[in-house]
């Protein structure tokens, strides 16, 4: 089973419809549960599917590493898609691949790296990395790069022009 989180901050509006109901449809195609954390759940639950679970950061003031836990926390899966609020494009392709490749390293996390550049909360995760996530934000000074040091990643590196591609 595969989850999907989607960390949102607010209501965009994305062509016809709100960015995260454009989100949502899209990971849809590949995952089983879809779970958002926002600090505002309140504004999101009537623009969301009634089967979409929305949540809050457990630790707050810890920004996306707050939200990647709260959702890895609360997963019923063992895996899962996570892609950042203002991810205009979820590639359903891309994550497919992501998953590949962590099923078949046997690693904590799969990253993209696109352009150059690693995008730690655009990837796909194990749920059990939560326990190590949950030690680590206890701390002060908690960043993702120093997160991502402390588990077993890898990245697959993405040509942009290739994100779609089946």
């Amino acid at each position: 089973m595969i989850m999907s989180t989607v960390v949102i901050d607010s209501l965009l509006p994305h062509h016809s419809e709100l960015l995260i109901q454009f989100q949502i449809r899209e990971m849809r195609k590949i995952v089983d549960e879809i779970i958002v954390v926002t600090n505002t759940p309140r504004e999101l639950l009537p623009y969301v599917p009634a089967e979409t679970r929305v949540i809050t950061d457990f630790f707050q003031s810890k920004g996306p590493l707050g939200g990647l836990h709260a959702g890895l926390s609360l997963s019923r899966t063992e895996v899962a898609w996570v892609i950042e609020s203002d991810n205009l494009a979820p590639s359903t392709c891309m994550a497919s691949r992501l998953i590949k490749s962590l099923l078949k390293l046997d690693v904590d996390a799969v990253l993209p790296t696109i352009n150059g550049v690693l995008k730690p909360f655009e990837g796909v995760y194990r749920t059990s990395v939560k326990a190590h996530l949950t030690d680590f934000l206890k701390q002060e000074e908690a960043c993702a790069s120093s997160f991502l040091e402390n588990i077993n990643t890898s990245s697959v590196v993405i040509k942009p022009d290739r994100l779609f591609l089946k």
